[in-house]
């Protein structure tokens, strides 16, 4: 083995800037008139994907289907629509089953974990508004061929154009009923209205099922953040049909794949309390508890409080999605009798989960995109891992680096 105290390859690792690429591939979602599995697989085949190949995927794993997208003219706009057919009678299938399926579909792990995760969300949703359990749940929705090809087909297409970042404009908010085997119920259905939970809604006069529960699962399961619209150069746009006749308006999903820009504008939320009444350990066990519930960041600084008791200020930063469980965590692990809370901007730059080779082996780390080139950041634990098989500290590593840069190496 090289003697890596006199050498180290050190240009892929750190402080490396090259020209600008590709900081990968995003996709804004625009939904006026809402969003369906349909819809959105539509769309992405508009956009040029061929989800015919789905079709083979499908029939390895036992389910015997044609699925294609065609061109449709109307309302004087042409756009994609999606069509998934099948010359046998599929039988009603419980979760256990499409899991199964999957589980044989020649795809990706990627894509199989994250069909199944999202398979099982739906499916509890169900038993919740329902009120049994999960291996109880009977309807028509989950055991539909057209959910899985759906719900797998997303994934599996965003996988193959190579999205990395997920955005989404506000959704419609529709009324009306809808008849499915529970009988009548209001819209928005109840398994619907639990994945748009904390999603970010207008108010329309819609009468009609504008997101339907596999729409909204798809949304709570690949969207990153809500926002107006996409912000980088944009690449391509596309449109997919829905089925809903909302008279002169047209029901149509619209996407949009785009490169960020250098910088990202984000909204956070600032959560704050000063804390005087906690053991250390108590202090020390709350940022575990937040992290879990979905915290960006920590931080606790000691003070002197009101009747010179010892104490300090606990601040929770949160994304929007994960806000009210941050909270409720907060209170409950504090107790405290009130938090104060801001909403704030963030700039963030554009990066991306990256495996970095050197003659020694791979290290995790992240690609930081900057206006004149790209940084590669290993991350700490591998960048000490990687020192240590190698009889060094990562301060020794730290130095070597330096050295390297500064042309002693």
């Amino acid at each position: 083995m090289q003697d890596v105290s006199k050498k180290f390859f050190v240009c892929p690792l750190i402080n490396n800037f090259c020209n600008r690429g590709e900081s990968g591939v995003k996709l804004f979602i625009q939904c006026p008139t809402g969003i369906s599995g349909d819809m959105f697989l539509a769309a992405m085949g508009d956009l040029g994907l061929d989800v015919g190949q789905l079709s083979e995927i499908f029939r390895e794993a036992g389910v015997e289907v044609d699925i294609h997208t065609q061109k449709v003219r109307e309302k004087g706009l042409v756009a994609s629509r999606l069509y998934i057919e099948s010359s046998t009678q599929q039988p009603l299938r419980h979760l256990t089953d499409l899991q199964e399926i999957i589980s044989n579909c020649p795809v990706s792990g990627y894509v199989k974990t994250s069909s199944d995760k999202a398979l099982q969300k739906l499916g509890a949703a169900e038993a919740e508004v329902h009120g049994v359990e999960l291996q109880e749940v009977h309807f028509h929705e989950i055991g539909a061929v057209d959910t899985l090809v759906d719900v797998v087909g997303a994934f599996w297409a965003l996988e193959k154009m190579q999205v990395t970042g997920v955005t989404c404009s506000r959704l419609p908010w529709f009324q009306g009923y809808v008849d499915c085997d529970h009988g009548t119920l209001p819209l928005p259905a109840p398994a619907t209205l639990k994945l748009l939970q904390n999603k970010p809604v207008y108010r329309t006069e819609f009468q009609d099922e504008l997101i339907t529960p596999t729409g909204a699962l798809l949304l709570d399961s690949i969207v990153d953040s809500f926002t107006s619209g996409p912000a980088g150069v944009l690449d391509k746009n596309a449109m997919g049909w829905g089925s809903k006749d909302l008279g002169s308006v047209p029901n149509a999903l619209r996407l949009f794949l785009y490169s960020e820009d250098s910088d990202q504008t984000e909204k956070i939320w600032v959560l704050e309390a000063n804390i005087d009444h906690l053991t250390g350990e108590e202090i020390g066990n709350l940022f575990q508890e937040l992290f879990d519930a979905g915290a960006l960041d920590v931080f606790y600084l000691p003070g002197i409080m009101k009747k010179n008791r010892p104490g300090g200020l606990l601040q929770v930063i949160s994304d929007s999605n994960s806000l009210e469980q941050v909270q409720e965590t907060f209170f409950r692990q504090t107790l405290s009798l009130g938090i104060r809370r801001r909403e704030m901007e963030r700039v963030t730059l554009p990066r991306e989960e990256k495996q970095f080779s050197t003659p020694w082996g791979n290290l995790k780390g992240k690609q930081v995109y900057l206006k004149d080139g790209k940084i590669n950041k290993p991350e700490f634990d591998d960048l000490k891992q990687f020192a240590a098989s190698r009889g060094l500290s990562v301060v020794q590593l730290r130095y070597l680096l330096q050295e390297y840069d500064n042309g002693e190496g």
